[in-house]
């Protein structure tokens, strides 16, 4: 899939701080979510290459709760990054707060919530 907008964070609760749910509890959460694949190593993928979106992502944990995620995905168009703000507003509920949550960008190391984050998606060209 050629990318139009494709990205890597790392998700934190505020800027730099542990979600404060256990890696059970965002098992638990995201198990709602039809289609996406999540492993117990902590990895997990969505997506749909017909939409053109798709989403990854390795959930770190310390046995007590979880660090940080580091996400990464893409989507071919502005349709499919429509779908993949939709797919990463869900995420982020199974994951948090939405509110409270921070995406790190790399590699320039810029914080942002994910409102900003579709805006900035949005704008692709």
């Amino acid at each position: 899939m050629s990318a139009y907008f494709s990205f890597q964070a790392y998700v934190y609760l505020a800027q730099g701080q542990p979600l404060g749910r256990s890696l059970e509890q965002i098992a638990q959460a995201m198990s709602s979510l039809s289609g996406l694949f999540f492993e117990w190593d902590g990895s997990l993928t969505w997506a749909n290459q017909a939409a053109g979106w798709q989403v990854d992502a390795t959930i770190f944990d310390n046995g007590q709760e979880v660090q940080y995620i580091d996400l990464h995905g893409r989507a071919n168009s502005r349709e499919g990054c429509l779908v993949l703000n939709e797919r990463l507003s869900e995420l982020f509920a199974a994951w948090g707060d939405p509110s409270e949550l921070r995406l790190l960008r790399l590699p320039e190391r810029r914080w942002q919530n994910l409102h900003q984050f579709a805006k900035e998606s949005l704008g692709s060209n």
